[in-house]
């Protein structure tokens, strides 16, 4: 797995803007390791996503799937509806806090 930081990532924004448009997201956050620039040889990227209305959740996968052989590395994907169901407090806000759009 290749090591990517948030302006790497950059240069792969209007792709993956691309992609989201193909699976109605709307708006697409960097978050974790990679928005916090603390990424190591074994950091994946990891999104928060808000979804469109007529979004589906097979349109999550196709996203995630889609931007990792984009950039060629581990991706992670949180729909933003997901957040209030997550009972971990701390884990929470650092998705709030990391949370940078692309």
């Amino acid at each position: 797995m290749s090591q990517m930081n948030y302006s790497e990532l950059l240069k792969h924004r209007d792709d993956l803007k691309r992609i989201a448009a193909k699976y109605k997201i709307r708006e697409i956050y960097v978050i974790g390791s990679v928005a916090r620039d603390q990424t190591s040889s074994s950091s994946d990227i990891d999104f928060l996503i808000e979804l469109a209305e007529g979004a589906s959740a097979l349109g999550v996968g196709g996203f995630s799937y889609e931007a990792e052989k984009l950039l060629g590395i581990s991706v992670d994907v949180i729909p933003s509806f997901a957040l209030p169901g997550i009972s971990d407090g701390q884990f929470k806000a650092n998705i709030e806090d990391d949370a940078i759009a692309l």
